[in-house]
């Protein structure tokens, strides 16, 4: 952090403040590691998210923890477990770029595909549930692992396929991104990755962090059903974009 400059700084907060509005008001977002990579190490970056997605999702449960779908939940976490275990013990082994930009174009497609059909609205497809909850919460937990706050888009794909009102689903994203949290803060703690880097850029993104979900809380209590689904759509496809030309 020390060798940032004053335009990164204020680049720096810029992020946090947006990227914790949006987490806010959806109850995830994608944009802040691949837009802060950039200018810090992923290797900084990364655990930092993991720190403040605790303190982000807390601060979302915390009012809304009745509204959490606890049975959908308890489907997804367990595979979520099993996605950071194959996470961190891969680490080293595949080609994040590659990953990085397959990634970027399911979710792309995904997100013009979400907001498309708030304007066109086209016949449901019953989707097996049973065989998608397994390989959305193992690559979830995994992408993740690698990826840090990606792991919130394909936690809204997830449930959004199985249609929630929205404050259920914004609660019980920032839940299962609680969960994560504590899986992956656990893991980085025992390889080491809380650095003091890490924690000076914590310290510097807490404030920033704090402002922007409150700023996010405020613009969700005025959206209604169909433009709160445009808004997930536009993140998604948003948070796609830096994975395609990283």
């Amino acid at each position: 952090m020390n060798s940032l400059n004053l335009a990164e700084l204020i680049f720096f907060c810029l992020i946090i403040t947006i990227s914790y509005a949006i987490r806010g008001s959806a109850g995830f977002g994608g944009i802040t590691v691949p837009l802060l990579a950039w200018i810090l190490s992923l290797k900084t970056v990364i655990p930092m998210v993991t720190f403040l997605g605790l303190i982000s999702s807390a601060l979302i449960i915390r009012t809304e923890y009745r509204l959490i779908l606890w049975n959908d939940l308890k489907k997804i976490l367990p595979w979520t477990a099993i996605g950071v275990a194959l996470g961190i013990y891969f680490f080293r082994l595949l080609n994040a770029l590659t990953i990085a930009r397959i990634l970027g174009c399911i979710v792309f497609i995904y997100g013009a595909y979400a907001f498309i059909i708030t304007y066109r609205p086209i016949k449901k497809i019953k989707l097996p549930m049973q065989l998608i909850t397994p390989f959305a919460g193992t690559l979830a937990g995994y992408v993740g692992t690698l990826f840090g706050s990606m792991a919130g888009i394909f936690y809204a794909i997830y449930f959004d396929l199985l249609k929630p009102q929205r404050d259920h689903f914004r609660a019980t994203v920032a839940a299962i991104l609680f969960a994560l949290g504590i899986l992956r803060g656990t893991a980085y703690i025992a390889t080491g990755e809380f650095t003091p880097d890490v924690q000076n850029a914590c310290a510097l993104a807490i404030p920033m962090m704090v402002l922007g979900t409150v700023i996010g809380n405020k613009l969700q209590a005025n959206l209604n059903d169909t433009s709160f689904k445009r808004l997930v759509a536009v993140i998604l496809i948003i948070s796609a974009i830096p994975l395609l030309i990283k």
